[in-house]
């Protein structure tokens, strides 16, 4: 297990690590008069809850008291941070979470066990980090199993009234309603939902969507200029 950066393997043994096969999700619903039951409105993901059952490897000799305290600082951490679990370290994944209870941590002694209780707010692992280029024509694989919002870097090809990029599969797009150059630097934030101009907060047109990526075949299309995009491989379960 790595947590927050530091790999507790050399310590700890983690014999079993527990979590849903899906994150829950809550529904929200809305009465309709003279409709039978409700109408469905809308669903959204709830926190994932992670156990992971931690044997230590320590041997009669060792100072478990400073071991002890060792790991408690190590663990503590009171934002969220990048946990990977040994289960899924070939996968390469990890999810963003928060220790929010040590368990039995305090009465662990030599082999002596303790269960340690995990929440990932954002219940969608992340994976591989990935970077391509964007133009007039531009198609991308995206990997993994879940959404994902990218963050594009462009230049216009030369002096333009707009900049616009354009999801071609779904019409979503994010247009930039400005004079620019070829030295204008434009920065398109699908996760923050902002875009920069030379790095300044920029608005967009009220009809602008800042629209996520899916796994499998995405074609996009920048108006003029090209750019360099990155993304997140993310994965559910």
């Amino acid at each position: 297990m790595i947590y927050n950066g530091f790999d507790f393997s050399p310590w700890f043994t983690t014999k079993l690590m527990t979590r849903s096969l899906l994150p829950g999700y809550s529904i929200e619903t809305k009465d309709v008069p003279y409709r039978p039951g409700e109408r469905f409105m809308s669903a959204k993901l709830e926190p994932l809850v992670i156990k992971v059952r931690a044997e230590w490897r320590a041997r009669p000799s060792d100072d478990m008291a400073a071991l002890r305290r060792t790991m408690a600082a190590r663990l503590l951490c009171l934002k969220e941070a990048p946990l990977h679990l040994d289960d899924e370290r070939h996968l390469g994944l990890h999810y963003m979470a928060v220790l929010t209870s040590p368990g039995e941590l305090d009465n662990l002694w030599h082999t002596g066990s303790a269960e340690l209780e995990f929440t990932a707010y954002d219940p969608i692992a992340y994976g591989a980090t990935r970077r391509g280029t964007v133009g007039y024509g531009t198609v991308l694989a995206v990997g993994g199993s879940y959404e994902t919002r990218p963050v594009i870097t462009c230049r216009p090809g030369g002096p333009v009234s707009y900049l616009k990029l354009t999801n071609m599969d779904t019409g979503e797009f994010v247009q930039v309603n400005e004079s620019l150059d070829a030295s204008a630097s434009v920065v398109i934030d699908m996760r923050e939902q902002q875009v920069t101009v030379n790095g300044q907060n920029h608005a967009v047109t009220y009809e602008s969507d800042y629209f996520a990526l899916q796994p499998g075949r995405n074609s996009l299309r920048l108006s003029s200029g090209a750019g360099t995009i990155e993304w997140t491989e993310r994965h559910i379960g």
